[in-house]
């Protein structure tokens, strides 16, 4: 049997991750041959699975947040290698990119998935630019995101309300951004940005359902994007965005496309990345189907209403 890999992040979700892996190492070696990494930080997680990819492992398993999960994606990505099984084991803040793909949130179960189901393609979101280049699976987003992350990365014992309470930090520090945002070539948006969010997945934040209608194997990205909108407006439709039923409000776009470029016309907060950040400044997303095979259910059927 091929081997397989297990990185275990014990920092995320403000050291439950740790916790829950102590638990559940009995349960994951009964299950399968297992080789454990547990780096000091995130160089050397990274190339600890550049080494596992390079010695031939047939599936690595990411125990941890989004964070986690990002980094292995962009290993295996970057090693090109495409026919490596990722499986994800959802232990921290956020879990959002677990919510897409229906990973089960029951801890034996969703090591039981990760560690010897079967995998199913799923597409991977790539970011260029000058200053940034990253691939991601959940969802990229521009404007108050990168804000976001930074104030919840900054709280050392995150509970269950850490993103909410980020968020509303967020919102009291964040300005819009006039930007240019173009889709598969043709001008889409410009003008004041609060948000502009590029979706593989459906939620962000802990459960934000921004693009309640993305499928992450449909070989599009869908792109919300939000125009400038007063702070007390904000908080009043936040819970729609919760509940995914904000698509039509103003000031909301949403759309399709296969690629995506962003151009701020004045300095923009870091971009964020299946809830990490990178140096923002002119980008382009473009979409890559099926280029990870992950241990998960296949995508729901989602209905598909009309975009604006």
């Amino acid at each position: 049997m091929s081997e397989t890999v297990v990185l275990v992040n014990p920092a995320a979700g403000g050291g439950r991750a740790g916790r829950f892996w102590d638990r559940m190492r009995p349960v994951a070696e009964a299950l399968s041959p297992i080789r454990v990494v547990m780096a000091a930080d995130a160089a050397g997680s990274r190339r600890a699975v550049a080494d596992a990819l390079a010695s031939g492992c047939s599936r690595v398993v990411a125990v941890g947040g989004d964070g986690t999960a990002h980094l292995v994606a962009n290993a295996i990505l970057a090693g090109q290698a495409g026919s490596v099984v990722f499986g994800i084991v959802p232990a921290g803040t956020g879990s959002d990119l677990a919510r897409a793909l229906s990973i089960p949130r029951a801890p034996v179960a969703a090591l039981r998935q990760a560690l010897v189901g079967l995998s199913v393609p799923v597409d991977a979101g790539f970011c260029e630019g000058a200053a940034s280049r990253f691939a991601f699976v959940n969802i990229a987003s521009a404007g108050i995101g990168g804000l976001v992350d930074e104030a919840v990365n900054a709280i050392p014992d995150r509970g269950r309300t850490a993103f909410l309470r980020a968020t509303l930090a967020a919102l009291w520090r964040y300005r819009c951004v006039p930007v240019r945002v173009s889709l598969d070539d043709r001008e889409w948006y410009e003008g004041p940005l609060f948000l502009l969010a590029v979706a593989n997945g459906t939620t962000f934040g802990k459960g934000m359902r921004v693009a309640p209608q993305a499928r992450p194997d449909d070989g599009l990205l869908d792109v919300v994007a939000v125009g400038e909108v007063s702070g007390w407006e904000l908080l009043l439709r936040l819970p729609q965005v919760y509940l995914g039923r904000h698509l039509h409000a103003r000031p909301v776009l949403h759309a399709r496309a296969r690629k995506v470029c962003l151009e701020p016309l004045a300095p923009l907060p870091p971009l964020d990345a299946d809830g990490e950040t990178y140096p923002s400044g002119p980008v382009t997303f473009t979409i890559a189907p099926g280029a990870l095979r992950i241990a998960a259910s296949p995508s729901p059927s989602v209905p598909r209403g009309e975009s604006r």
